[in-house]
């Protein structure tokens, strides 16, 4: 498992706004558009408001679960779980399965402590983010798929009510060179929240599940100063004893 990409893909759920690259969905009207019925928004539409709201919010807190597998394998995806509570490109994720683990964004360094060997690996957030392998928030993820890709929608599928969740996907003009074959993203556009998310890239899938989402926005936080996050929540220290391995990209 790559730890970074999990958190890289959970902190969907937890981000600031920032410009989108531009929408090069078409707008399909009506009935007939590959079978879809009319639905309330287009992908870029989503995009925005989901950035705006996000733009809006304090910190997120969600319960995670995500799967990995070779696509074209029959054999059971492997299957992480934890729970993640981000702020702006500062987050927190508690790993509980397979094995306990933790990585933390505290806003300078990602820490990804692994406790079944007693090792710690530092890497920079400014380096990952440059180097397109680690986005420490939705805006920069959803830009950087959202470079030189067409926006498309699709059903939800089973187990999603139309009325209030939307899904658009991300397919790059060029795979090759987009690093992504797809980007699939399933939107509550009711309270503007990520409830799932999909990433194929280089013959792998990458599917995670947010559920117990509680968020809080700014305005919320004023009008109840309580509901702030402790000081350290996103504060590392390295347990005594654990060797730290510093990785320069």
């Amino acid at each position: 498992m790559r730890p970074w990409r999990l958190l890289a893909l959970a902190l969907l759920a937890g981000a600031t706004a920032c410009p989108l690259a531009a929408d090069q969905s078409q707008a399909p009207s009506g009935e007939g558009h590959h079978g879809l019925a009319p639905l309330r928004f287009l992908p870029g539409d989503v995009l925005q408001g989901l950035l705006e709201a996000q733009d809006r919010r304090a910190w997120t807190r969600a319960d995670i679960v995500k799967s990995e597998q070779t696509l074209g394998e029959k054999r059971a995806p492997s299957v992480t779980k934890g729970t993640m509570v981000a702020s702006g490109g500062r987050a927190r994720l508690e790993i509980s399965s397979p094995s306990p683990g933790l990585i933390v964004a505290d806003g300078k360094f990602l820490w990804v402590e692994l406790p079944q060997v007693g090792q710690v690996y530092r890497y920079r957030q400014s380096d990952l983010a440059a180097s397109g392998n680690f986005f420490l928030d939705l805006a920069s993820s959803i830009r950087h798929y959202a470079k030189d890709s067409v926006k498309r929608r699709f059903r939800p599928g089973p187990g999603y009510d139309e009325k209030r969740v939307s899904a658009f996907e991300l397919v790059p003009t060029k795979t090759s060179a987009a690093g992504f074959e797809r980007l699939r993203v399933w939107v509550d556009v009711r309270r503007w929240i990520v409830l799932q998310v999909q990433l194929d890239y280089g013959g792998s899938r990458s599917d995670i599940s947010f559920t117990k989402v509680s968020v809080i926005s700014v305005r919320g936080l004023r009008l109840d100063p309580a509901q702030k996050l402790p000081k350290d929540s996103f504060k590392y220290r390295r347990p005594k004893g654990y060797e730290l391995f510093k990785i320069d990209l």
